[in-house]
């Protein structure tokens, strides 16, 4: 069935893993006028399975019209600063990679 085949995506992947629970949110923004592959492919793909693995993780997408870079800002839980990606010029998995490896990094 087609329902069975969305679910296998999302389950499974370099996504689809649990990240620890001190991360509260991820906020992704990525300029309508600007081109980046990987960082709108992490997006469409990997973004989503991070969502489905982890609920009640906040995720927020700016679109803004103006030009500017990538980037994806990571918020821990009794942190004020935000940790920083730079994406430009990352594909897809490469974002998820240092996505994890930021996120595992601020458990110890």
């Amino acid at each position: 069935m087609k329902i069975d085949r969305i679910l296998a995506r999302l389950e499974s992947g370099m996504g689809a893993v649990r990240l620890p629970p001190n991360v509260e949110s991820l906020v992704l923004t990525l300029s309508q006028r600007t081109r980046a592959g990987g960082a709108r492919h992490f997006w469409r793909e990997h973004l989503r399975r991070l969502q489905y693995a982890n609920p009640a993780l906040r995720i927020e997408v700016n679109y803004p019209r103006e030009p500017c870079a990538p980037t994806l800002d990571l918020r821990f839980a009794g942190s004020p600063a935000a940790t920083t990606i730079a994406l430009a010029g990352l594909r897809s998995d490469e974002i998820c990679r240092r996505l994890l490896a930021k996120a595992a990094a601020d458990t110890t």
